[in-house]
């Protein structure tokens, strides 16, 4: 059942998500994210991330060092651009940073009312 529900899961997304998501493994930094399994490895630490915390790692990955606009995103994932949504998509950021802390030369940004960009700082 678990597995279907994956696949339907993956039927509803956009087409760039689609294709973000099919590769099956991102570095960032120390980090590998595994996404079929949706697991963020750090050395032999392990988590599994919720779907929406995959798609929204995923697209960052993906444009890695890239603003990504905050309608974008919301479009992307969450299929619409409302107050709720953009509350719920900074606090799906905000755990995004607290699971990536442990690289220090990671960050995700924030542009103040506009977007964000996850970099590689020295």
């Amino acid at each position: 059942m678990k597995i279907e529900n994956e696949k339907v899961a993956l039927k509803e997304l956009n087409d760039e998500l689609k294709k973000i998501m099919s590769v099956s493994e991102y570095q960032i930094g120390a980090y590998k994210f595994d996404t079929e399994n949706r697991k963020l490895n750090f050395k032999t630490d392990s988590i599994k991330l919720t779907r929406k915390e995959a798609y929204l790692l995923c697209l960052f990955a993906a444009n890695f060092n890239n603003f990504l606009d905050r309608r974008f995103i919301l479009e992307s994932i969450w299929k619409e651009d409302n107050y709720l949504n953009s509350r719920s998509m900074d606090v799906y950021i905000c755990k995004l940073r607290k699971l990536l802390s442990k690289d220090k030369h990671i960050n995700l940004i924030n542009f103040h009312g506009k977007g964000y960009k996850m970099i590689k700082s020295v």
